[in-house]
């Protein structure tokens, strides 16, 4: 997909009819779009979801999502709907999708799609809008291709994983794969409640009772997910108030000290969960020697003992003694007369020798019981070492967890009420996602002795069906389909495997180049992002670096999607081609990250719309993307007041200059210019 033109009309904040064209140079392939807060630059990418995939954002971040239609238009023009336009390019053909909302009814027109050719519109019949528009750009990708911006740093942290996940199966088109895996697991649980009724009465009890345990399971696994659901949002509160208290000048010193102290327990944590699992193998490969230490000293005298007792090792064994009594002759040169008091001792030496096979097992013992010997030696000088790092690691933990609270307290207690209210939602979002957090491992448990108590169910069920003659073909038929499952199972984990890989290198590259750390990213089986240094040692990422490295995540799932738009798969959709629309990507971001986000967001997909604030398009950024501009816009607020005293706003642009804010204008409401 390529989009070509969007128009708005009087959606949000703006007035009227606002179009804007959208470069389609390939060298030149980003569009900019300019304004200060507040402008409407998040409604404006609210706007493309919404046209495509009836999306709108969170409240927390979209005021009154249900008012859609201009104010102003509304109230003094008497205008009741609302509609967006995106004119998009795919499979060289070109087509026109166009939602509407009517404010009277409070409903949303189903999507409309015409393709546009000989200059006109020509409905499409034959497949419903919606459903094309998702084999263009799947829905579950849509938030990875329209995103805003200051969000991407959620990908970072533990909830922000599921989205990883999430996003991998999305470029990967696995939905119509995942279905059949689904449809497979329903025919073989069918097929077994068969082959259970066509058994003993215990067999179908054990069936019955299976169902009832996955039926239990299936509400704890719907359980975990509004558990994770409150744990996001937990997460998404805090993050805002802490962005919302470093912006607030009084509370920003403290913020920014929270934010490092934060920053250094992520990490610590990270080395104490390393220290208990060095606690773990310890048991693992230690305990043997511990507990034997004792018995392995007796044996070591046994052996020893046997070893020297008078005995010619081998292969100097019995017939060694055997050739000096023949040959009369002793290996020093001496005579052995038979009947001598010298030949009666060397005979004796037949009883005591040992053949070649015993002599090795001897030493093969005596070299494992060293081995025992050494391990037992160093077990405790490692079991300390590990007890001390844990030590430190937990004094650390406890001396920033004060610090933490220490700095809770202070903003809690500050004159400017409003800090003190945000500080204490803070608190209390923490409290509610650790209580949830609490929850959720409790339900995890639950799942966890459910599963084993349906495993024992499954292996008695089996045991009484395998007598069966008559469910032996309601077998075989389960039996085909648990292999189809673990055949398509193994097919998508290997598909998510090497996504997973190829999206980990390409953050790694942009890390590489553009983080000031000496750092390695690596995005583990649970789509869990993380830094590490040249150690190996974790590292605590800032509120930037979070940033970076979601713009970094977004960027390089698009360019995975990029290149598989023409893979010819038996069970997977191809990739696409779509657009990149950020809204605030500069955000937390300090210039030298601006300028690594300038750099590569361009090179990652075939459009790049930004949608930044003046601030954030700075001297460095601008510079970076100079080349890479096609299209440039500004959004300008209109006001039908005179501006009281308030300063003007412009921005002088290749030596234009143009308005930010108008007063006394005939309107109110946002209008769309193009920077000439």
């Amino acid at each position: 997909m390529l989009i070509q033109r969007i128009r708005l009309t009087n959606w949000r904040s703006f007035h009227g009819e606002n179009d804007f064209f959208v470069s389609q140079d390939p060298a030149k392939n980003v569009t900019l779009i300019r304004a200060e807060n507040g402008v409407g630059k998040t409604s404006l990418l609210a706007a493309i979801n919404w046209c495509f995939f009836d999306i709108l954002p969170a409240e927390s971040e979209f005021e009154n999502p249900k008012e859609l239609v201009n104010k102003f238009a509304a109230t003094h023009e008497h205008v009741t709907k609302t509609s967006v336009e995106i004119d998009f390019k795919h499979e060289q053909k070109l087509y026109r999708a166009r939602r509407t909302f009517d404010e009277r009814t409070g409903t949303t027109d189903p999507l409309r799609l015409l393709e546009l050719a000989a200059g006109g519109e020509v409905p499409r019949s034959k497949d419903r809008p919606d459903r094309f528009i998702n084999s263009v750009i799947p829905r579950e990708m849509a938030p990875h291709f329209f995103f805003y911006g200051e969000a991407t740093s959620r990908y970072t942290g533990a909830t922000g994983a599921k989205k990883f996940g999430e996003a991998v199966k999305g470029i990967l088109g696995s939905t119509v794969a995942r279905m059949a895996l689904e449809d497979l697991k329903k025919a073989w649980q069918e097929y077994n409640r068969q082959a259970s009724d066509n058994t003993s009465a215990e067999a179908q009890a054990a069936e019955r009772e299976i169902q009832q345990i996955e039926q239990k399971i299936a509400r704890y696994q719907e359980e975990v997910g509004k558990i994770d659901g409150e744990i996001e949002a937990a997460n998404n509160r805090i993050d805002r108030l802490n962005q919302e208290l470093a912006g607030t000048k009084p509370a920003k010193d403290a913020q920014a000290r929270r934010t490092k102290f934060e920053g250094q327990l992520a990490a610590k944590d990270a080395e104490k969960t390393k220290a208990l699992q060095r606690s773990r193998s310890w048991i693992q490969t230690y305990i043997t020697a511990v507990l034997a230490e004792e018995l392995v000293l007796e044996v070591a005298e046994v052996v020893k003992a046997e070893e020297t007792r008078r005995k010619l090792p081998s292969p100097y064994d019995k017939k060694l003694v055997n050739e000096i009594l023949e040959d009369q002759m002793c290996i020093c040169g001496r005579p052995v007369t038979i009947g001598s008091h010298e030949h009666e001792h060397i005979k004796t030496l037949l009883e005591t020798a040992g053949d070649q096979a015993v002599m090795s097992r001897v030493i093969s013992t005596g070299q494992a019981i060293g081995r025992f010997e050494q391990r037992a030696g160093t077990a405790w000088g490692e079991y300390e070492r590990n007890n001390e790092d844990l030590r430190k690691v937990e004094g650390e933990i406890q001396r920033l967890d004060a610090e933490l609270t220490e700095i809770s307290k202070e903003l809690a207690a500050n004159p400017i009420t409003d800090i003190a209210e945000k500080e204490a939602a803070r608190e209390r979002a923490k409290t509610q996602r650790t209580q949830a957090m609490d929850r959720k491992a409790d339900v995890r448990a639950s799942i966890t002795n459910l599963d084993r108590e349906k495993s024992d169910l499954v292996r008695r069920r089996d045991e009484l069906i395998k007598k069966s003659d008559a469910a032996k073909r309601y077998v075989k038929r389960a039996q085909l389909s648990a292999a189809l499952m673990s055949r398509l199972e193994s097919r998508l984990a290997n598909e998510e495997e090497h996504a997973r890989s190829a999206i980990e290198s390409e953050i790694d590259r942009i890390v590489q180049k553009f983080m000031r750390k000496s750092a390695t990213v690596k995005l583990d089986k649970n789509y869990q992002l993380r830094l590490y240094d040249e150690n190996g040692v974790e590292v605590a990422k800032s509120t930037g670096e979070n940033q970076l490295l979601g713009l970094a995540f977004t960027g390089a799932i698009a360019k995975y999607a990029k290149e598989r738009e023409h893979d010819d798969d038996d069970i997977l959709l191809p990739g696409t081609v779509a657009p990149l629309v950020v809204d605030s990507p500069f955000g937390h971001l300090d210039p030298l990250y601006r300028r690594g986000v300038a750099e590569f967001l361009p090179n990652l997909a075939s459009q790049v719309i930004l949608l930044v604030s003046t601030s954030q398009a700075s001297e460095a950024v601008m510079t970076t993307l100079a080349d890479k501009i096609g299209e440039q816009y500004l959004l300008t607020r209109h006001n039908r007041s005179d501006a009281a005293g308030k300063l003007t706003e412009y921005i002088e642009i290749g030596g234009n200059t143009y308005d930010l804010t108008t007063y006394n204008s005939e309107i109110e409401g946002t209008r769309i210019t193009e920077v000439a």
